[in-house]
């Protein structure tokens, strides 16, 4: 497995990991997942098999900051695809950011965006 597909992989692992936190992968959840994996060229298939154990995942750190931004940005996109982000939610998505060496402003800025991109700001 070339090293970029292995970092994809790593990256839905983690929005899978995210997605589940809440025991529930919900019908809206697992569309973005499944879109995600199209995206990333992760074949049906295997992104139906991650996501069937999604309770043995655990968040994995990506070594370098463009991936960090990209993955806080899906988390906060998955937190907030109800249409808003619960108190569960942004605890769990900060301290996410915080384990990827970024900060709460970082996360704030995120969900301003996200909204803006949604129309909501």
């Amino acid at each position: 497995m070339s090293e970029n597909k292995h970092i994809k992989i790593e990256h839905f692992q983690n929005l899978v990991a995210v997605a589940f936190a809440d025991g529930i992968l919900d019908e809206d959840e697992e569309d973005f997942l499944l879109d995600k994996a199209e995206d990333a060229d992760i074949n049906p298939e295997e992104a139906e098999k991650i996501i069937k154990n999604a309770d043995q995942l655990q968040f994995m750190v990506p070594m370098n900051s463009e991936d960090r931004e990209d993955q806080l940005a899906d988390i906060v996109f998955m937190a907030m695809i109800d249409g808003e982000i619960h108190q569960k939610e942004y605890d769990l998505c900060l301290n996410i950011a915080e384990r990827l060496d970024m900060s709460k402003n970082d996360l704030d800025e995120a969900i301003k965006l996200t909204k803006k991109l949604w129309g909501e700001a």
